[in-house]
């Protein structure tokens, strides 16, 4: 361990660090070594970086890949230096190659700890999940063992668990294979028959530069539930994930959890095209919750948009900008004629779908809007307590301004601030 944290200080002994004094212990050398790299700028690159990134541009030429190789090896000596400190970091075997290329992109010291104590919750909980799992074989072989020799005399066929059974094992991916090819009343897959005929739905998933790594993370999560919540439901969307980056974090936890997206046999419409290319604007109506038109009923010709994008760190109306400079109609669902609500207005991808789903089976907003949380609304007893404070409130409020009809004190002092104003 020590020859590797030598080998790794040697690493650095080009770079401009001040020179440290040899009477240092190994502890202590790691330790000064991490002290220097945490008190440089807090920015994405190091002071020689920055020069070999300026004569790169200078020169027209790339910047190599060993600069950030020789980040990573201080990212390591950092995360070994705080676990020697006991703070919580996670290993440097269970860092994945994507996690390396976000920490590399941190700015600051703050944020670096804060991601080390999420892959470290991360890796307890694997921790524990494998432990747990070892327990439970470790329980199954003990109860097959009692079975067996419980069972050693009898010469009979035994049903029952670890027994014999008349039962098949369904798999998951059988499950996902019956939702996916899932017939309705006429022998066509209900997602196949919606891509061929049913209504269209548009996801536009070309927000990615106004999030960040984790809320990226979550969209991605909620583009799962839609294609779960749209697969599910008797007349499904025909569901249209358009302006794609297959480059970004949405994209990418996408395709890890969805492996067959780009099988031509998978039910899943994505395209790195706009929607302008595929639908004519006149059929186009942007939902955002920015604009002041109500939608009034569902129209079936028209194809909705949603935009996918969680925006938990800000809350600029970037649809309504983006459907303005498009040119396109522009609605949001009629929210504050059926509700009151206790905090903001915004619901996530997947509620949206199925106010979607429920509107275009019913077209009725009261059904359809059961879809949105309870948590969010204001129900009738709330709202009479409410009601109830305010007055309560109002009958202890003071009005300081007003003048007492005997108060000769204020009538002079208004005179003398009028004759004041006249000079």
């Amino acid at each position: 361990m020590l020859r590797r944290f030598a080998l790794t200080a040697r690493i650095f002994t080009k770079t401009s660090f001040p020179s440290i004094p040899s009477s240092l212990g190994a502890r202590s050398l790691h330790a000064a070594l991490w002290r220097q790299y945490t008190n440089l700028p807090h920015s994405k690159e190091l002071p020689e970086q920055k020069s070999g990134t300026e004569d790169a541009r200078r020169n027209g030429t790339t910047t190599p890949t060993i600069d950030s190789e020789k980040r990573r090896k201080v990212l390591e000596l950092e995360i070994e230096v705080m676990r020697q400190e006991g703070r919580k970091v996670p290993s440097v075997a269970t860092i994945k190659p994507d996690q390396w290329e976000h920490l590399l992109g941190l700015s600051s010291r703050n944020q670096r700890r804060q991601y080390y104590l999420y892959l470290w919750n991360i890796e307890m909980v694997r921790l524990g999940q494998k432990l747990k799992k070892e327990r439970k074989q470790e329980e199954i072989a003990k109860r097959r063992e009692e079975l067996v020799k419980a069972t050693a005399e009898n010469d009979h066929i035994v049903y029952g668990l670890f027994h014999n059974t008349m039962f098949l094992r369904i798999y998951d991916s059988k499950v996902d294979h019956f939702h996916n090819n899932r017939y309705g009343v006429t022998p066509r897959s209900v997602l196949v028959q919606a891509m061929q005929f049913g209504v269209n739905l548009v996801i536009d998933c070309s927000y990615d530069d106004y999030m960040n790594d984790k809320e990226m993370r979550n969209t991605a999560k909620q583009l799962m539930l839609c294609f779960a919540l749209n697969r599910s439901h008797a007349e499904p969307f025909n569901i249209h994930h358009c302006n794609a980056n297959f480059g970004k974090t949405t994209m990418k936890q996408l395709e890890k959890h969805l492996v067959q997206i780009h099988q031509p046999e998978f039910p899943f419409n994505i395209t790195d095209r706009s929607y302008t290319e595929l639908f004519p604007k006149e059929r186009l109506v942007y939902l955002t919750p920015h604009c002041k038109n109500d939608l009034t009923e569902f129209n079936p010709d028209d194809v909705y948009i949603i935009g996918a994008m969680v925006d938990k760190s800000s809350q600029e109306p970037v649809s309504l900008g983006k459907a303005k400079k498009l040119g396109l109609r522009m609605a949001r669902l009629p929210l504050d004629r059926y509700f009151q609500f206790k905090s903001g207005k915004s619901l996530t991808i997947d509620q949206m779908v199925s106010i979607m789903l429920e509107l275009k089976s019913s077209n009725d907003f009261e059904k359809a809007l059961q879809h949105v949380p309870r948590r969010k609304i204001t129900t009738v007893d709330e709202a009479t307590v409410r009601e109830q404070e305010i007055r309560e409130a109002a009958k202890f409020k003071f009005n300081f301004n007003s003048k007492r009809p005997g108060d000769k004190r204020n009538s002079k002092q208004s005179s003398y601030q009028t004759g004041k104003g006249r000079h």
